[in-house]
């Protein structure tokens, strides 16, 4: 008998990544190499949410208060992070996996788990995709 075979994929660029689409969608295209962060409510103020690799390359980190981060980069624009919508488009993106397997999930916030057993051969066998 063989065991069951899951995969587990880290999305951690998924909130900036979805918040520059909908802004490429809204005619504000944000360019990479200006720094950007998101910012969720914390207990001492908003903390750091997401950033894209200009504002970690500036010094924002995930977790951080957003003003420390403005004080080491002045250039920082933050914005609210919409955890909410990020949530809905992991779960979207959970079901969407579902044709991979009998069952897919999030993890977390930046996560989905996958029961690949049974559908190891597809795409040329597990190496495949892993290769990408």
């Amino acid at each position: 008998m063989t065991g069951r075979r899951i995969v587990s994929i880290s999305l951690p660029r998924l909130a900036i990544e979805s918040w520059l689409s909908r802004a490429a969608r809204r005619g504000d295209a944000w360019p990479e190499q200006i720094p950007l962060a998101l910012a969720a409510p914390g207990p001492h103020g908003p903390v750091i949410h997401a950033a894209n690799r200009a504002a970690e390359r500036a010094g924002a980190r995930i977790g951080a208060r957003a003003v420390d981060s403005r004080a080491i980069c002045p250039a920082l624009r933050i914005e609210p992070a919409e955890p909410d919508r990020d949530a809905a488009r992991l779960a979207r993106l959970a079901f969407w996996a579902r044709r991979w397997g009998p069952f897919s999930t999030p993890d977390g916030d930046d996560g989905l788990i996958l029961d690949t057993t049974g559908a190891a051969h597809w795409g040329g066998g597990e190496a495949a995709p892993l290769a990408l």
